[in-house]
C-alpha cells in the first residue's frame, strides 16, 4: 500500500528533529531511510507509525489520512495497520514460538483454525516451522529476530516498518538475513520503510535509499544511483568514500579539470567540474578546508590501482610509498603515502596480484572518470 508524507515537520522541544519533509513511497516499494544517529531516520518511521505527533503536515497510508496537522485528524497507531520490527526482539521467552506469533491474533478473537493457519503460513515463510513448539528462550539472536517479523507478518499489515532490526546480530548472520528480509519483501509485495545506518544494508535492501541529514532527505534516488553519485562529499564519504581532498582547480587540460589538493603539492585530473566559488575560476588561491563552498576530490577506494611503474601520461600518477597493509580475504587495503601530498586508500583484489610489503615505492593511478568533484554538503 503506498505512504504519502507531506511536508512533516517534527521537534522534541526545542530541537528539531525533522524539518519539512516530504516523500512518496510506493505500493510495494522499499524504501530505506539511511543516515547517521540523530539524522532523523527514527522519527520518520515513528511519525508514520502513530508513535509520534508531528507539528505539522499529513501522513497518507494508502487512501487514508492517518494524519492531518490542519485538520486535526491523528488516526491512533492500533488503528493504522502497520507492522513494526525493532532492534530488540520483545519475544516472551516463557512462551513458544506457535504463541508469540499467535497472541496478537488472539488477542483480537479470531477464530483458533484461521489463527493456526495464519501462523502455521507465516512460520513457515520466515523459515521456522519445525520450531513452533520450542521455548522462546532457546533461540538464537537470528531466530528470536525471525519470530519478531513473523509476529508483525501475521498481521497482513499494509506496511511492514523495520528499526535497524539486524543490527545486534552477527556480521554473517546479518549478511543472510538481509537477503532472506529482501526475498520475502518481493515476494509479498510488501510496502516496507527500513531505517538503517549501514549502508551496505542499505544498498541490500532497497528500491529506493532516502539518505538523511540533519532532520531532511538530501538526496533519494535507486541504490546504484546514489552510490554512483552521490550529490556532495559528506555523502561519499557516508557511503565509503574515503579518500575526499578539498581542492582548487588549476587549469585546464583537453577537456579535463586540473585540480590542486589544498595544502598539498599534488594535482589530480577529472572529468568533473568543480563547483562553488573556490573552483568557478582558475588560480583561485588556496581554498579553505572548513568552508563549505570549497570543492572536495572524491575518489572511492577500489578505483586506485598500485603499479610498480607508472601509466603513460594522460592519466593520474602519483608516486608514493605503502603505509600500512589490511589483508581482508578477497581483498587487501592499502594506505599509501603520496611523494609531496596526502595518505590515499587503495583497495585492490586479492586474485592475479602479489601483497605489497609496507615500504614498497608504488605509483598510484585513477582515471579520471573516477574522479568526482562535489561540494562538501547538500545546499539547504
Amino acid at each position: 500500500m503506498k505512504v504519502q508524507l507531506e511536508n512533516i515537520t517534527l521537534a522534541y522541544g526545542d530541537a528539531v528533529a525533522i524539518k519539512d519533509l516530504s516523500v512518496d513511497i510506493a505500493d510495494g516499494e522499499s524504501l530505506v531511510l539511511l543516515g547517521k544517529s540523530g539524522c532523523g531516520k527514527t522519527s520518520t518511521m515513528r511519525c508514520v507509525a502513530g508513535l509520534e505527533t508531528p507539528l505539522s503536515g499529513r501522513i497518507t497510508i494508502g487512501d487514508t489520512v492517518v494524519f492531518d496537522s490542519e485538520r486535526r485528524v491523528d488516526v491512533p497507531p492500533n488503528k493504522r495497520n502497520v507492522g513494526m520490527v525493532f532492534q530488540s526482539y520483545a519475544v516472551w521467552p516463557h512462551r513458544t514460538i506457535f504463541h508469540n506469533v499467535a497472541f496478537s491474533l488472539r488477542q483480537q478473537k479470531l477464530p483458533k483454525a484461521e489463527i493456526r493457519e495464519r501462523v502455521r503460513d507465516v512460520l513457515d515463510l520466515v523459515g521456522l516451522t519445525e520450531f513452533a513448539d520450542r521455548g522462546a528462550s532457546l533461540l538464537s539472536g537470528g531466530q528470536m529476530q525471525r519470530v519478531a517479523l513473523a509476529r508483525s507478518l501475521v498481521m497482513r499489515p499494509s506496511v511492514l516498518l523495520l528499526d535497524e532490526p539486524l543490527s545486534n546480530l552477527d556480521a554473517r548472520l546479518r549478511d543472510r538475513l538481509r537477503v532472506e528480509l529482501r526475498e520475502i519483501q518481493q515476494r509479498l509485495s510488501l510496502t516496507c520503510v527500513y531505517v538503517t545506518h549501514d549502508q551496505s544494508e542499505a544498498l541490500a535492501l532497497a528500491d529506493r535509499i532516502a539518505l538523511m541529514q540533519n532532520g531532511r532527505i538530501v538526496q533519494i534516488d535507486r541504490p546504484e544511483k546514489i552510490y554512483d553519485a552521490p550529490f556532495s562529499a559528506s555523502i561519499a564519504d557516508f557511503l565509503g568514500v574515503s579518500n575526499i581532498f578539498p581542492c582548487t582547480r588549476v587549469a585546464s587540460r583537453e577537456n579535463l579539470s586540473v585540480l590542486g589538493l589544498t595544502g598539498h603539492d599534488v594535482e589530480v585530473l577529472s572529468r568533473s567540474l568543480p563547483t562553488g566559488p573556490e573552483g568557478a575560476a582558475e588560480g583561485s588561491g588556496a581554498a579553505d578546508p572548513a568552508d563549505p563552498a570549497t570543492p572536495r576530490v572524491c575518489i572511492r577506494p577500489e578505483d586506485i590501482r598500485l603499479l610498480t611503474e607508472p601509466l603513460p601520461e594522460g592519466g593520474n600518477n602519483w608516486l608514493g610509498k605503502v603505509e600500512v597493509v589490511s589483508f581482508q580475504g578477497s581483498y587487501v587495503r592499502y594506505r599509501v603515502g603520496l611523494k609531496g601530498g596526502p595518505e590515499l586508500d587503495a583497495l585492490v583484489p586479492r586474485h592475479g596480484s602479489a601483497l605489497l610489503p609496507v615500504g614498497t615505492p608504488v605509483w598510484a593511478t585513477a582515471e579520471p572518470t573516477a574522479v568526482q568533484v562535489l561540494p562538501a554538503e547538500v545546499p539547504a
